[in-house]
């Protein structure tokens, strides 16, 4: 027998107050599968969190399954809340509705009104695609032109050099190498004597390196090819109280192939820091603990998208770059009003999702737990003697309060318990 399927996603975590409950449009979902009576048990509801419109189904599990369900003739129909839910590659659409047309699957979308079981539905779904194409298009365009207007003027591409801007000592950093003999010392020269960063934040070795290359103050090596993710649990998620990103390492100790330690490499330039690193074995009984405080969302935000809006949007872009390249605004404006409408755009058109955050197997593989830690946390804190002591949610509200139980066991968020 086949299924009908809902899907829905979300592109990242947004401040609530500008969308409603996930309770809210899942229920949109279901109101709208229940007028084909699809709703209920029959209902199987796929979600992919915290994942870009623009990835293909290889970096969409839940749209991957989607897509392999209805190869293998297992869906009735497909639910949605609107177009940009499915995806925002015009490319996959197309695709997409392809094998949903061969397979005999509807396409129902909430927001935008579509049932393409009916030829009023197939020719909107059909024009909807063409209006976000021809808007990813325009936006190419202007960029392209824009870029070359700004050349053509002489104008900068991209971000001014450190020592650049008023303020910026890049005689300080070279006089500290030379000084100290070494990147590190360098380093901690400069942030001993106080030598501002452009951010504000302490010398790095990273930094340091970057300018003494760019002055030919040393000679740049490079490996070639692209660094490989390193493969550790916690890859990404610890940070310092310094405000560093602790990176991994892993050593043979002893009969122990997998002894991993996450380091802060601030420690060995910034005067005071104290402890620099921690073993992974030291922090993952506290993690563990805190996933296991995952609790059904209740308050997992959500934005209308409204198509009327977005096209509104994507005029006034076009209008600001016409108006730039006419001469009649200038780049600070153009840059402004830029910005102002791919935040608003992004807050409309990445608004709607339900998590789906499976239970850990701890005996996974770094990797694997890693994406699903990901799912769930920003970040966890360190304090000063490198110990943890806050995660930080995505959305808090998934966190149960202190002696709480864990109430979804692991589950889908999106199976009511």
């Amino acid at each position: 027998m086949k299924t009908p399927v809902a899907y829905l996603r979300k592109s990242r975590v947004i401040d609530e107050r500008v969308g409603v409950s996930w309770e809210v449009q899942e229920s949109k979902v279901r109101e709208l599968a229940a007028q084909h009576d699809d709703n209920g048990e029959r209902l199987l509801i796929l979600n992919d969190w915290n994942i870009s419109g623009r990835k293909g189904a290889a970096g969409r599990p839940g749209y991957k399954r989607l897509i392999d369900m209805i190869e293998a003739d297992e869906v009735a129909a497909i639910y949605s809340y609107n177009l940009a839910r499915l995806s925002r590659s015009v490319q996959d659409l197309r695709a997409l509705m392809k094998l949903a047309d061969e397979h005999g699957v509807p396409v129902r979308l909430v927001a935008d009104h579509v049932d393409t079981s009916t030829a009023t539905g197939r020719m909107l779904l059909t024009m909807l695609a063409a209006v976000d194409e021809m808007t990813a298009d325009l936006a190419s365009e202007h960029a392209r032109d824009a870029v070359a207007v700004r050349r053509a003027r002489g104008d900068r591409i991209g971000h001014p050099f450190y020592g650049e801007r008023e303020g910026e000592d890049t005689a300080a950093v070279v006089t500290a190498y030379s000084e100290a003999g070494s990147i590190m010392g360098a380093a901690r020269l400069l942030n001993a004597r106080k030598v501002p960063t452009r951010m504000g934040d302490p010398w790095s070795i990273t930094s340091v390196r970057a300018i003494l290359i760019r002055l030919g103050a040393m000679p740049h090596r490079s490996r070639p090819g692209a660094k490989a993710r390193a493969p550790f649990a916690l890859y990404g998620l610890l940070r310092c109280h310094c405000g560093h990103v602790l990176t991994g390492s892993r050593y043979r100790n002893g009969s122990d192939p997998e002894y991993t330690t996450y380091k802060c490499h601030l420690s060995r330039t910034v005067p005071g820091h104290g402890p620099g690193s921690v073993p992974e074995k030291r922090i993952l009984p506290w993690v563990r603990d805190e996933v296991s405080r995952l609790r059904v969302p209740d308050a997992v935000t959500m934005a209308a998208d409204n198509a009327a809006v977005r096209a509104a949007l994507a005029g006034r872009a076009e209008r600001a770059h016409e108006l730039y390249i006419a001469g009649a605004i200038s780049r600070e404006r153009h840059t402004a009003e830029v910005t102002a409408v791919t935040a608003e755009l992004d807050r409309l058109g990445d608004a709607e999702s339900v998590v789906a955050v499976p239970a850990i197997d701890w005996t996974w593989p770094a990797e694997r737990i890693n994406a699903v830690l990901l799912a769930l946390f920003v970040s966890v804190q360190f304090d000063a003697q490198m110990r943890p002591f806050r995660a930080e949610w995505l959305v808090p509200e998934w966190r149960a309060p202190d002696g709480a139980v864990n109430v979804t066991g692991g589950r889908d968020p999106g199976d009511r318990p």
